[in-house]
């Protein structure tokens, strides 16, 4: 994992196979993501967990939101081992969009053998498991690399590595979500990163890739073939 200061840190270990009860956080969530983005269409849910339990909740496109807006729930149902410093920072669960052309069916969306089609969905449900299995944190600028070298996250792109921003594509009030227990719930947008950005992040910054990404309309909204902000002249 990367994070925002451009140190490189390898993670080892990784959580047992254990049965892992329903997300505590589910109906939490789902209530505020219907108050600020609409009703899911459909939830994606986890058959077998480990660590934490973790759903996806799918948010159909409409006139003024023509693309699907996916969250997770079950990221935050365990705190995150964040440094003290940034201990109000310990919640988090994530999102991202896809085109409206995009097919999403739940039958689809269970099974690792359809990941050649299906890897956002796939690789939401295993960001939001990383902390936990790594006993780490996730937040802004925090990125991880498709492996060491990084490999393409479908065979259909040269995107290798994600990114976690701050989401551009939903309303600020969905940003952060006072929980039943008093803490903040933050949401953060998981985006797809070629080689050369994921460099470009490490050596000027997260500030410097998000200054790019404005310039040439990149946010949380995948494209397996959009431009390379590390390339464009």
């Amino acid at each position: 994992m990367e994070n925002k200061f451009g140190r490189i840190f390898r993670h080892k270990g990784e959580l047992a196979n254990e049965q892992v009860p329903p997300s505590e956080s589910l109906r939490e969530i789902e209530k505020h993501i219907e108050r600020h983005l609409g009703k899911p269409g459909i939830v994606i849910h986890e058959l077998s967990s480990k660590g934490v339990h973790v759903d996806i909740h799918v948010v159909p496109p409409r006139a003024d939101r023509d693309f699907f807006t996916l969250v997770t729930s079950g990221m935050s149902d365990k705190p995150m081992n964040a440094p003290p410093p940034a201990g109000e920072l310990k919640y988090a669960e994530l999102m991202l969009c896809l085109p409206s052309s995009w097919q999403i069916k739940e039958g689809d969306l269970s099974s690792e053998e359809t990941w050649r089609k299906d890897w956002p969905t796939l690789w939401l449900r295993r960001l939001a498991r990383f902390p936990h299995a790594f006993g780490t944190w996730f937040f802004w600028g925090h990125s991880l690399p498709n492996g060491d070298p990084a490999n393409p996250l479908a065979p259909d792109t040269s995107l290798c590595g994600w990114v976690l921003l701050e989401p551009r594509l939903i309303p600020d009030e969905f940003k952060i979500m006072k929980r039943a227990d008093g803490g903040k719930t933050w949401f953060l947008a998981a985006v797809p990163l070629y080689r050369e950005e994921m460099n470009l992040k490490l050596s000027q910054g997260t500030e410097k890739l998000e200054e790019m990404f404005a310039a040439a309309g990149v946010t949380e909204l995948i494209d397996p073939k959009r431009v390379n902000v590390a390339l464009k002249n």
